[in-house]
C-alpha cells in the first residue's frame, strides 16, 4: 500500500535532499507529491506528482491550498522544508492531524527561539555551552567581527567585517543585526533527529570543508564526543522535536555553538544519508510510532562528499 507524502517548497535544496533521501530507501512504497510557487523548482520534477501553489507569504491562501491538497491526495505525512513556513505548519499541527496528515515539528515557541540568534545564543550560554562573544556596540578595536541578521535563514546577511568603514555601514543599517566575536576555526554541521521527549535519537556531525551561499559543497563525516554532548544538551533545552541541524565552530579545543535550525539541512544532508542515517526515513517512522532499530543509526565516520550542479531537462506541453 502506497504512503502519500507531501514535500513543500520543493525549490529549496532541503526539499530536494528530502526527496532524494526518501528515494534511496526501499522499506516503503511512497507516492511523493511536491509543491512550489515556481514552476522551475527542481523538486517538482523529482516527485511523482507536482502542484504550483501560492507564495508562503500569502499565508491564508497558502494554508488553504495545503489543506486542499492534503484532502485531494489523501496525504498522510507532510515534510515542510522552507524556514519561512516551519512556524505556519507548527501552528496548524492539530488541524492537519484532524484531516489525516502528520507533521514532525517542535512547538512554535521553540521555532521562535531557534530563529532568534540573540535569544538562542543566550539560551545556550545558560546551559554552559560556549558561544562567541556578542558586542552590543562594536568598535574598531573589536575587529575582525562576524555579523548576521538576528532573524535570518542560511547565510542571508552573514559576513565578516574587517575594517571600520564596513562596521560603520552595518551599524547604521535598518536591519537588526548581531555582532559577534570572529571564530577562525573548523566549522561543523550536526544533522540531528529528536523524539517527542526532546531526546536525541541520532546526531551526525560533519565538517564543512567548503560552502557556497551557506550550503556545504565539500564535507566529511566525523565522530566527536564533545559535539554529541553539546547537541543533546541544546536539543533538550530548546525542546526540539523532529529534525534539526546545528552549527558549531571549533577553535583550538573549544567548541562554540553558532545556531540551530529546526529543519533539514540544505547542503550536506545527502552526506549524512549516505553515511548510513536516513533522517527523512527516520522521521517517517517516528510519525508512525515505529521503533527505530539500532542498525539504522550507524553513522560512518570519514565519508567524504563533493557536490556539483546537475540539470533537469523539462519537456512538457506548453
Amino acid at each position: 500500500m502506497k504512503i502519500n507524502i507531501l514535500v513543500t517548497s520543493s525549490g529549496v535544496m532541503s526539499a530536494v535532499n528530502v526527496i532524494k533521501s526518501l528515494r534511496l530507501q526501499n522499506e516503503y512504497d511512497l507516492n511523493i507529491i511536491a509543491i512550489d510557487m515556481d514552476e522551475y523548482a527542481p523538486g517538482l520534477y523529482l516527485a511523482d506528482k507536482k502542484y504550483l501553489c501560492p507564495p508562503v507569504k500569502q499565508s491564508i491562501d497558502y494554508l488553504n491550498f495545503i489543506f486542499e491538497i492534503i484532502q485531494r491526495e489523501s496525504i498522510q505525512f507532510v515534510f515542510p522544508c522552507y524556514s519561512g513556513e516551519i512556524s505556519l505548519f507548527a501552528k496548524n499541527k492539530k488541524e492537519l492531524l484532524k484531516i489525516g496528515a502528520n507533521v514532525l515539528l517542535p512547538n512554535v515557541d521553540t521555532i521562535k527561539l531557534c530563529n532568534d540568534k540573540m535569544k538562542s545564543n543566550s539560551r545556550a550560554k545558560e546551559i554552559n555551552i560556549p558561544v562567541p562573544e556578542i558586542f552590543a556596540n562594536p568598535t574598531e578595536s573589536d575587529l575582525p567581527i562576524f555579523t548576521r541578521l538576528v532573524e535570518g535563514s542560511s547565510s542571508d546577511g552573514a559576513l565578516l567585517i574587517e575594517n571600520e568603514l564596513l562596521l560603520n555601514f552595518y551599524l547604521k543599517e535598518n536591519y537588526k543585526r548581531i555582532f559577534q566575536q570572529y571564530i577562525d576555526g573548523v566549522e561543523y554541521t550536526v544533522d540531528t533527529i529528536c523524539d517527542y521527549n526532546y531526546d536525541v535519537i541520532k546526531a551526525c556531525p560533519r565538517i564543512r570543508i567548503s560552502t557556497k551561499s551557506g550550503q556545504t559543497v565539500k564535507g566529511i563525516t566525523v565522530n566527536d564526543d564533545k559535539i554529541q554532548q553539546y547537541t543533546k544538551a541544546i536539543c533538550k533545552a530548546f525542546k526540539i522535536v523532529g529534525v534539526c541541524n546545528l552549527q558549531f565552530m571549533r577553535e583550538g579545543n573549544t567548541y562554540y555553538f553558532i545556531e540551530v535550525n529546526p529543519r533539514y539541512a540544505a547542503g550536506g544532508l545527502m552526506l549524512t544519508t549516505n553515511s548510513g542515517v536516513n533522517l527523512p526515513l527516520l522521521a517517517l517512522k517516528i510519525m508512525q510510532g515505529i521503533t527505530i532499530d539500532q542498525s539504522e543509526l550507524n553513522h560512518n565516520s570519514g565519508l567524504k562528499m563533493t557536490r556539483y550542479w546537475q540539470e533537469i531537462i523539462i519537456s512538457e506541453p506548453s
